[in-house]
């Protein structure tokens, strides 16, 4: 059974070292945060293949690491409950999910470090991507996706604050924080 810490623990930390490990220069050089979030899912997808070979699982067979993604498995328009409990358009960073009406594994937001812009709008959807479905929005908002990161990078690391599901509640969880020196080594 896929859980919250193979998620965390097997292939977001490992797909950030990665990054880091890869792709240092363009966090350095200060590429757009699209450019980041796109080789992050590169790195995501790769990692998620490797751990099904290496556990001979296949938790994530049929499962995709999708930047900007916007649509429904019908071609519907992905939503997220806003603060008010409506249906607000949403384009995700990064998730890790069946391109269909499977439950998403993973919701990710992005920010460079000292880049502000929309974080709260960020972490509300991300609080509301993990809560429980609610019967009146459920077929055309995104729920109980099994965790949300909030990641901010930056060339000293990342800090990452986790979404989960409590008591059908979206919430702010545990907080990481990875050093360069633990990512590029």
């Amino acid at each position: 059974m896929i859980t919250r810490d193979i998620i965390i623990n097997d292939i977001l930390v490992p797909s950030l070292k990665r990054l880091y490990q890869v792709d240092y220069d363009n966090i350095r050089f200060g590429v757009s945060e699209r450019n980041i979030c796109a080789r992050l899912a590169h790195h995501v997808e790769n990692i998620m293949r490797e751990y099904d070979s290496s556990h001979d699982t296949n938790y994530f067979i049929g499962y995709f690491a999708d930047v900007e993604y916007n649509r429904m498995g019908n071609g519907d328009l992905k939503q997220y409950e806003n603060s008010e409990k409506r249906p607000q358009y949403m384009v995700s960073d990064l998730l890790i999910q069946s391109r269909g009406y499977e439950r998403n594994y993973l919701a990710v937001e992005m920010k460079r470090k000292g880049n502000s812009r929309h974080v709260k709008e960020d972490k509300e959807r991300l609080a509301s991507m993990v809560s429980s479905s609610n019967h009146e929005t459920e077929t055309r908002c995104v729920h109980d996706t099994i965790v949300g990161a909030f990641i901010e990078y930056g060339t000293e690391g990342v800090k990452i604050e986790l979404f989960e599901n409590v008591n059908g509640e979206g919430k702010g969880s545990d907080k990481l924080i990875l050093s360069i020196q633990e990512l590029m080594f």
